[in-house]
């Protein structure tokens, strides 16, 4: 009887140490859950959050979508330079009235791939901006003559966009920015301005 009766204590035990176990595992398996849910609460956050530019370099290719109409396309930047030089005829007397000694031609070699559905005319649909904290310029459409031609899909084309400003020697680096503002499609190619062009 004795032993009868410890058989059964030791069986009872030993279900509730199975039962502790099995408990500990469950609440284990809710840590970890609950972890897990928090921290793509703290993802989901920082996505909504946070204004993500990516920063390519030269050399680079930046995959962009157009934040007004949808559409894809490539940009990588091949060259930069800042330069006082005539270009294709055109010299910086030929943009002001008054000229000033210390102004620069930024000149940005730019190979552009159509990776939508359907025709694209750059010019019309795309805007790129050169940007810095001094530094707000437009290209200068007499230069991209290009930008006026329409672009299969899956058709790329090189050429250059020419800024003009004399903010550059203010600056360490300026940004060639498109869809400038928009909060997730931005994207922007790091400039480095040449130490010689910083004195003036």
């Amino acid at each position: 009887m004795k032993k009868l009766l410890m058989i059964l204590l030791a069986g009872i035990f030993i279900a509730g140490c199975s039962n502790d176990d099995t408990s500990n595992e469950a609440d284990t398996d809710d840590d970890q859950v609950t972890e897990d849910n928090d921290s793509e609460d703290e993802n989901i956050d920082n996505d909504d959050g946070e204004e993500k530019k990516d920063v390519y370099q030269i050399g680079e290719t930046a995959q962009i979508t157009s934040s007004s109409y949808g559409f894809s396309y490539e940009v990588t930047v091949n060259d930069f330079e800042l330069t006082t030089d005539e270009i294709d005829g055109y010299s910086m007397e030929d943009f002001n009235s008054q000229p000033h000694e210390d102004r620069r031609f930024a000149v940005i070699n730019v190979t552009l791939k159509n990776t939508g559905e359907d025709r694209l005319v750059p010019n019309d649909k795309l805007s790129a901006q050169l940007l810095g904290e001094l530094t707000s310029e437009s290209s200068l459409i007499e230069f991209y003559k290009k930008g006026d031609e329409e672009l299969d899909p899956g058709e790329e084309m090189t050429d250059d966009l020419v800024y003009m400003s004399r903010t550059f020697f203010d600056e360490d680096t300026i940004y060639l920015t498109y869809e400038a503002e928009a909060t997730k499609e931005e994207v922007k190619f790091e400039l480095p301005i040449p130490e010689n062009n910083n004195q003036h």
